[in-house]
């Protein structure tokens, strides 16, 4: 039975159909969580209940699921409602190429264009191991934006050797002809000679049909036809195209390249459709002539005398090496090699972890670098690469972002999270530009032209480089569910720049879009975990499962060209979310810190930081521990070779660890119920959603599903009413909220102002809670009443760090930045008020180590340290990095 618009199929409202066939219907469907419309593919009711057509439909979501590609529509899931299971798929706005094509043939450069895409989109399917079979105009979609998504993969197989397995999209597909060699599928008038008889196929029949997709393009008509489809399927195997329908100012090369991919013999046809995107990638590039001639630079000057040829080699060599000699520090490597160095804090200072530390400057010849003291204050230093010596820059205190001139002879920088500025790295007092709230990037260009993101409304500004009021150019566009867009960064031309678009999705992957400062709409690029940056000549950079990316980049068309190549490192991300991972110069030097992912090993540890016994067997990954009530098992956030966090628990007393989320959820954050049955984490779902999951029954419960906004939890209260949690908002930064558990009513906050209120802590008799708050421009600790009004106490004067109350809750314990590693303690006063009385030092704790948690005796403790002994933290440096792309 066809759903009927305005039906619901699970969460979703069915709004108009798209298309049916033998074996799919499909519809356009509105998601209401995510605002966004969807395409649904389900099978009809006649083949509901067959096992093998079932099977076969899943078949085709692990098909589609496999392919991740700019030009192929993504699969969002695979679902079940009442019994019926359905495809949620990307909705491809725009018209079909063959919509396209009923108006006319393409010209030239619009045919290169759409058919660069399509080859690569097959080439990412051939490298999966999958054959389209069903490739077509009606299976390709040009945007509005001009974009190519390759749609329907309905008949694919997965295995380019395998025969007879049966497609599962009909329409408006053929499916005819059963004979020895399996069944014949596809569109009659793109089948191969191959399909056509009902033999085994392998990649070549897509490059048959990517071929009449090719001539269709140039000519406006197909290149085999018939009055039936007897009648097209003779010509196939009987006649050629007319090859005089193609225009005359069809260039050589395209011509052989069509003739090609039209052989009959698949033996004889072109082989690899990777070489028919190289060979249009070089037509739309230039390199090659109509001929198929490379391009060159030719004179008519007389050659010079043989005689003059040793001297003027000599002179050559004289030059070359004084050349080196004066630019060796600092010149990137030569064209046939990549030079890579590491770079190390000043001395007594510390890198902090994050992406956005280090930035290289347009001419490659400095490096900028976010660096900490021994108290935690963030300053700006910069280092010249012929140099060992780095150089502070004064007045850069609690430097959060910086970015550079495009001269390379300024850094602009945001404070305290307020304030822009921009300094003179030859020497000289900073100089206010504009005041900006909780930034997120800048980016500079040559017409003194600066723009920012603040988080406060999650669009891009413009402002003058000389200081002035902030113009808005780029705004989210909440009709499409953004919420924010971050981390500018322009484009050669000065006019376009890159940017990234929240919210992330469910595997932590954002939007890279292109905007312009004359405003219009922002075109869509790629999805990648972090920021994208442009690189000469001719590449974007980024990063997917923390892999850095290199891929082809048209500035001036702004579009991608061919596929992403990894270059192996994985690198260091960011706290800010969708920055970008890596710095790059206009000479081909980037800079970027490799992840380094170090076992930790759990242990207990005494009150002076010395270890009194490890944990059997729990060493891995991991990040975090927090103890049970009972003190027998731990929790502990880990990472698995995907990069993707989950959540285990460990048996302190067998060193058992077992992984409590599904394989391939992110999940972050947790903390045990008051009697240990359960736990709560934050798990990616589109955004992040606050689960609780039983470990007695495998139960789990969902909340703050419809919440957007980043989130951490915090602390559960011992009678196990309430959790307390962290959540980002927009105009007032970190606030603290409560999730009541009972059913007495929604979330609400609970600290709320313009400052950033975090690390809660609620005292075991669930009366106060500790937090703290940087009010002043530094994180001080305070305590407030849980259950009723009262006024804030505070307990340090010059930072806290780790907050958390002794189990008994008679006494609070933190730390302060000017001793990371001493745990002190106050115990709490009696009276109707809150008070402390004297802090003591309460314990030591080793430099490093991850997560802290203290027994019920508060005697112990239990932490992740390191497993080995660790490397100082550096920053990598990689000169002529296109050379090692060419790295097998």
């Amino acid at each position: 039975m066809a759903l009927q618009n305005g039906s619901r199929l699970g969460p979703y409202e069915i709004v108009a159909p798209l298309g049916a066939g033998g074996m799919g219907e499909v519809y356009r469907a509105r998601d209401p969580k995510l605002g966004r419309d969807v395409a649904i593919k389900l099978l009809p009711d006649a083949f509901a209940q067959d096992p093998e057509r079932l099977a076969r439909f899943e078949r085709e979501a692990k098909l589609l699921a496999s392919l991740q590609h700019a030009n192929i529509a993504v699969l969002h899931g695979l679902e079940e409602s009442d019994g019926r299971r359905y495809l949620v798929m990307q909705c491809v706005e725009g018209e079909s190429l063959a919509e396209r094509l009923a108006r006319g043939p393409l010209s030239q450069t619009d045919t290169l264009e759409v058919t660069v895409a399509i080859a690569a989109a097959l080439e990412a399917a051939h490298e999966s191991g999958i054959v389209h079979r069903d490739l077509k105009p009606g299976n390709v979609m040009v945007t509005p934006t001009g974009d190519v998504r390759v749609l329907d993969f309905g008949l694919a197989k997965g295995g380019a050797g395998a025969s007879g397995d049966v497609g599962l999209s009909a329409s408006p597909t053929r499916t005819y002809a059963a004979t020895s060699a399996g069944v014949v599928l596809g569109t009659a008038a793109y089948m191969s000679p191959e399909q056509a008889r009902g033999k085994p196929v392998d990649r070549r029949t897509d490059i048959w049909s990517f071929g009449c997709v090719l001539y269709e393009c140039l000519t406006g008509k197909q290149a085999f036809s018939g009055e039936t489809v007897s009648d097209i399927v003779a010509c196939i195997l009987q006649t050629e195209p007319d090859w005089s329908a193609l225009p005359a100012s069809t260039p050589g090369r395209l011509r052989d390249l069509l003739v090609r991919c039209l052989q009959k013999d698949a033996r004889r046809r072109l082989r690899d459709i990777g070489d028919a995107r190289i060979e249009i990638e070089d037509m739309i590039a230039g390199r090659v002539s109509p001929s198929g001639a490379h391009l060159a630079t030719h004179t008519t000057a007389a050659a010079p005398p043989r005689w003059l040829l040793p001297a003027a080699a000599a002179l050559m060599l004289v030059t070359a090496v004084a050349t080196w000699w004066g630019m060796r520090s600092f010149a990137p490597a030569t064209s046939a090699t990549a030079a890579r160095f590491d770079v190390e804090a000043p001395k007594g200072q510390t890198f902090p972890v994050d992406a956005v530390a280090i930035q290289i400057s347009p001419d490659g010849r400095t490096l900028a670098m976010i660096v900490a003291d021994s108290a935690g204050v963030q300053r700006l230093w910069t280092r010249p690469l012929d140099s060992f010596e780095a150089k502070l820059i004064p007045g850069t205190e609690r430097v959060t972002l910086m970015f550079w001139s495009p001269d390379s002879r300024s850094l602009g920088f945001f404070a305290n999270d307020r304030q822009l500025s921009r300094v003179a790295i030859a020497g000289g007092a900073p100089e206010p530009v504009c005041d900006v709230k909780t930034p997120r990037g800048g980016t500079w260009n040559r017409d003194g032209v600066i723009l920012l993101a603040p988080y406060s409304n999650g669009a891009i500004y413009q402002v003058p480089a000389a200081g002035g009021m902030p113009v808005a150019v780029a705004r989210p566009d909440s009709a499409h569910g953004e919420t924010a867009l971050r981390f500018p960064c322009f484009l050669p031309d000065g006019k376009h720049f890159l940017f990234s678009s929240l919210p992330l999705d469910s595997t932590g992957t954002g939007r890279v879009c292109v905007g312009s400062l004359d405003g219009g709409t922002p075109r869509l690029l790629l999805h990648a975990e972090c920021g994208a940056v442009y690189a000469e000549p001719g590449w974007l950079l980024y990063t997917r499962r923390a892999v850095l990316i290199a891929q082809r980049f048209d500035a001036s068309s702004l579009k991608l060209k061919g596929d992403p190549i990894a270059l192996g490192d994985r690198l260091v991300g960011s706290n800010f979310a969708s920055a970008p991972c890596v710095s790059v110069s206009r000479n081909g030097t980037v800079a970027f810190e490799t992840l380094d992912t170090p076992l930790n090993r759990l242990v207990w540890l005494n009150t002076e930081g010395q270890e009194v016994a490890a944990v059997p067997a729990a060493s891995g990954v991991y990040f975090g521990s927090k103890l049970s009530p009972d003190d027998h098992h731990a929790l502990m956030i880990g990472l698995d070779p995907n990069m993707t966090n989950f959540i285990a628990s460990v048996d302190l007393d067998r060193g058992v660890v077992t992984q409590l989320t599904p394989a391939g959820v992110q999940a972050t954050e947790c903390g045990w119920s008051p009697d240990g049955q359960s736990f709560a984490c934050l798990e990616e779902s589109g955004h992040e959603n606050l689960v609780i999951r039983s470990l007695v029954d495998d139960s789990r419960r969902v909340y703050l599903a419809s919440d957007p906004a980043f989130k951490r939890i915090d602390s559960w209260s011992t009678d196990g009413r309430f959790i307390v949690y962290e959540r980002l908002d927009s105009a007032t930064k970190w606030d603290l909220w409560v999730l009541p558990l009972d059913g007495s009513g929604p979330a609400r906050p609970l600290q709320h102002t313009t400052a950033n209120e975090q690390r809660a802590s609620l005292s075991p008799d669930g009366h106060w809670l500790s937090f703290s708050c940087d009010q002043s421009g530094v994180d001080e600790g305070f305590v407030v009443p849980f259950d009723a009004p009262g006024p804030r106490y505070q307990f340090t004067n010059g930072g806290v760090g780790y907050v958390g109350w002794s189990r008994d809750g008679k006494y609070l314990m933190y730390t302060e930045p000017r001793h990371p590693n001493t745990i002190m303690r106050a115990e709490r006063q009696p009276g109707p008020t809150f008070a402390l009385g004297p802090a003591q030092v309460f314990a030591h704790t080793p430099e490093q180590l991850s997560g802290l948690d203290v027994d019920r005796d508060s005697r112990r403790f239990l932490a992740l340290i390191p497993a080995e002994k660790s490397r100082p933290r550096t920053i990598s440096v990689l000169q002529n990095w296109t050379a090692a792309l060419r790295k097998p």
